[in-house]
């Protein structure tokens, strides 16, 4: 007789590769004569307001279509909660159902004892990676076997918990394909969510050990690059939107990061690639392979600047070495840069978390992501959280409310603090970077002082002149930005017609004391750097006026400086442009921004 199994998962995405890969090897190792297996993905099918319980309701009218024999949740901290609940569902309504569970929730023997311990109606718990243990566990439950074979398996025995032998390391090269267009159809995934974020992996395992880290995969290990380039050619041919490569070390070494991004240089046509780079991998040829690719730097782990706070939770981290990497993606990377920082870690207090971050701007960092810490089951931090003075709360996610040295008083300033910088990112992202180029002012006691429904009345009031104007003009950008983007976007002409001339009205410039843009491009430069004039600036893609800034146009932008001679603005400009330009294709440009005012020639155009 046929066993019935389900496994059930849920995330924003309406995709899990870890899902997706336990569902492919099922298929390759089991036949469907002895195990019927599927794949459900648990969603919300209408708003609250609306339809509080239509996802239960879903869930049950599947459960009892289906009727399974086994049942198991792939959980995490984010369905830890929704899949407790439905898993009290299965055993009220088939008792005779085996409950298990899997996935991030169950990494640890310590994390397994204790949900069998809390939960009298879950069966059976599957430790660490499942693509060989899964099908392993339905194959002997099927079969009627023997559990004490399953490696990886806690259950209980007589009342006790028991836990079966730690399976090895899974070989990434047994594995089955899962991104063909036969094993997993594109499409009706991006019907189901438009804007999914596709994940990818090409490889596993993580040179840190970090305690408060939930990604317990063992040693660092690579997917055949056979493998890699035929399912990157198919995701990128088929123009998903968005792709994720989760490595922890994007390509496990620099040589096959490399490698992957000269794959993705091939085949992208418009894909938007997100990946962590190891900062050890990163130089300026590294950086020029990611641009060509077209990947985008998600962000930079931080979380800690501070050493004996790295030292307790196990982490290395090359302050050099970081900032560094930081600042060759800032210079030369096409997106903003963005690092993390971590509040509540043992031995980390306010006043270090305000030093993370100072270090984090200082680095070329543009964004900073704060996130409380989370004593994740299984870890470290969750397993001896005594031993670190941790204190959390009873739900998921499992929020640090207090750690050693980092007392109650101290994690409420740091998350007010955290919201003003996250707050001064948001609202004013040119000041941020005026306020950066100001040798010896500090970031920090600017976003704990300034008042962000008039930062201009702080500045006047708060510093003196020369950087009291260069802050003032960083706030008049942000206002142009946000104007630009409130706009709506004029039809945009060839920029080899003489009609641009024409088109550019001179009171729609935006005038300012410093060459900000200069600033905005290079955050090395300094104050000092910066000369005070009288400099007006194009905004792209409507707004302040109507031409898209790119091509020749962005070029002769960036080249622009005042008193620049027409000369060296057209071999200035053609050298920083990607493309071979014309001196008619210059001249054109320099037409425009010198009609708008951004630059006084000293020669005629």
């Amino acid at each position: 007789m046929t066993m019935k199994a389900a496994l059930v998962y849920s995330n924003d995405d309406g995709f899990s590769l870890g899902v997706e890969l336990i569902k492919a090897t099922v298929a390759e190792r089991i036949s469907p004569a002895q195990v019927e297996h599927q794949v459900w993905f648990h969603e919300d099918v209408g708003n609250l307001a609306e339809d509080y319980l239509g996802h239960y309701n879903a869930f049950l009218a599947r459960l009892f279509d289906y009727r399974p024999d086994v049942i198991s949740f792939s959980a995490f901290v984010w369905n830890h909660d929704e899949f407790t609940r439905m898993g009290r569902m299965v055993r009220r309504h088939l008792p005779g159902c085996r409950i298990v569970w899997g996935g991030a929730q169950a990494n640890s023997r310590r994390m397994a004892a204790h949900l069998l311990d809390e939960y009298p109606w879950l069966d059976l718990v599957l430790r660490g990676e499942a693509e060989d243990t899964y099908p392993e566990l339905l194959k002997t439950l099927a079969e009627d076997g023997d559990l004490a074979a399953v490696r990886g398996l806690t259950r209980r025995v007589d009342g006790e918990v028991v836990h079966n032998d730690d399976p090895p390391d899974v070989d990434l090269s047994t594995l089955p394909l899962v991104f063909t267009a036969d094993t997993l159809p594109i499409e009706p995934i991006l019907r189901r969510r438009p804007g999914a974020v596709l994940a990818y992996e090409t490889g596993r395992g993580c040179r840190q050990k970090c305690r408060f880290c939930l990604y317990s995969a063992p040693k660092l290990r690579a997917f055949p690059m056979e493998r890699i380039e035929r399912e990157l050619t198919y995701l990128l041919r088929a123009r998903i939107p968005f792709l994720r490569i989760c490595d922890a070390h994007l390509g496990i070494s620099r040589h096959r990061a490399m490698e992957i991004f000269e794959i993705i240089a091939a085949h992208n046509r418009g894909t938007v690639v997100d990946v962590y780079p190891d900062v050890k991998h990163v130089d300026l040829d590294y950086v020029r392979a990611l641009n060509r690719a077209g990947c985008r730097v998600i962000t930079l782990g931080i979380q800690s600047s501070d050493a004996g706070t790295l030292q307790l939770a196990a982490r290395r981290f090359d302050r050099r070495r970081f900032a560094e990497a930081a600042s060759l993606i800032r210079r030369h990377h096409n997106h903003a840069l963005a690092a993390d920082v971590i509040i509540g870690m043992p031995g980390d207090n306010a006043e270090k978390v305000r030093e993370s971050v100072r270090f984090a701007f200082a680095s070329g960092v543009q964004k900073v992501h704060f996130a409380p810490l989370m004593a994740f089951p299984g870890t470290d931090y969750f397993e001896y959280a005594e031993e670190y003075g941790i204190e959390f709360f009873d739900f998921q996610p499992p929020l640090v409310v207090r750690s050693r040295g980092f007392g109650t008083d101290d994690y409420q300033k740091a998350m007010v603090f955290a919201r003003r910088v996250e707050t001064l990112q948001d609202s004013a992202p040119t000041l941020l970077r005026c306020l950066v180029a100001v040798p010896g002012l500090d970031v920090a006691d600017f976003a704990d002082q300034v008042d962000f429904a008039d930062p201009a009345a702080h500045i006047r009031a708060s510093f003196p002149p020369g950087v009291r104007e260069l802050l003032l003009d960083g706030v008049a950008w942000d206002a142009a930005l946000r104007a630009q983007r409130a706009a709506p976007v004029r039809p945009l002409a060839r920029l080899t017609d003489d009609v641009l001339v024409e088109r550019v009205a001179p009171e729609e410039v935006r005038w300012f004391e410093h060459p900000i843009h200069l600033l905005l491009r290079d955050f090395t430069l300094t104050a000092e750097s910066l000369t005070r004039g009288r400099h007006g600036y194009v905004f792209p893609a409507g707004g302040v006026v109507s031409y898209e800034l790119a091509g020749p146009l962005a070029a002769a932008f960036e080249a622009a400086a005042p008193g620049i001679t027409v000369a060296e603005w057209r071999d200035k400009t053609r050298a920083s442009s990607g493309t071979e330009l014309t001196v008619a294709e210059c001249d054109a440009a320099f037409r425009v921004l010198c009609a708008a005012g951004v630059v006084v020639p000293c020669g005629g155009v």
